[in-house]
């Protein structure tokens, strides 16, 4: 007798693992936001890391390059997240944005599975997450998740994204036991890893498949071209 899978919950990060802007688009709107911001100038060597980064964190590292005390930063926040969705309006289409091979396939797939519930654990604040889905018509896929507006520390994200998750199913479905993280860089895996959850990595953004294997992800693909072999991978979790 064939057992009954259990329910699912799959939570994918966005830039590099579903989608990537061309001809770093992301980091130049973020100079002009803080030009427009903070009256402030900074070259695009000087800016952190984007890759696994939550947009307060990114902000916050970036207030400390160019001097701003964090009393400031906590007043400006609501006006940046403003400007930069504002600005990635302006470069949100797919003459700016490459869809990744095989993630709608991918995603088509575990929407499709009634027993795979699929949500978005993102570094990029709730709006921009939206807009940049949008593009393709990925968002409807995505009803809930948690955002890099809400936390300067990625790992304590799953669990706000597994309560959204439990409240949006309307019940105790879903912990980390049962969940499954998908992304791209070494901090998705981290992130995933200190929350006792199997994380995907996947090597279309900054890392290598090697480079990412060194994290010692529960699975590594070049790509996402090979759909039906990553859902397989996914639901045997």
């Amino acid at each position: 007798m064939k057992l009954k899978r259990k329910n699912q919950l799959v939570l994918f990060d966005i830039d590099g693992t579903i989608l990537i802007y061309k001809k770093y688009f992301s980091k130049k709107v973020f100079i002009s936001i803080i030009k427009k911001v903070f009256q402030k100038d900074i070259l695009t060597s000087q800016l952190p890391g984007f890759a696994g980064m939550t947009d307060l964190q990114i902000l916050k590292d970036i207030a400390v390059i160019i001097d701003i005390p964090e009393n400031e930063l906590n007043d400006l926040i609501p006006e940046s997240w403003k400007i930069l969705l504002t600005e990635f309006q302006k470069i949100s289409n797919p003459d700016c944005i490459e869809l990744l091979p095989g993630i709608s396939e991918l995603i088509g797939l575990l929407h499709n599975d009634e027993y795979t519930h699929l949500g978005l654990l993102t570094g990029n604040f709730k709006d921009n997450a939206y807009l940049k889905l949008s593009v393709f018509d990925l968002d409807k896929y995505f009803p809930f998740g948690a955002f890099g507006c809400e936390s300067d520390n990625r790992n304590l994200l799953p669990e706000l994204a597994i309560l959204r998750a439990n409240n949006y199913i309307d019940g105790k479905q879903f912990s980390a036991a049962n969940s499954v993280i998908i992304g791209d860089s070494p901090k998705d895996i981290e992130c995933a890893k200190s929350n006792i959850i199997p994380v995907i990595a996947v090597a279309t953004g900054l890392y290598s498949e090697k480079q990412l294997a060194d994290y010692s992800p529960d699975a590594v693909f070049t790509n996402f071209s090979d759909f039906e072999k990553v859902y397989n991978t996914i639901i045997s979790f």
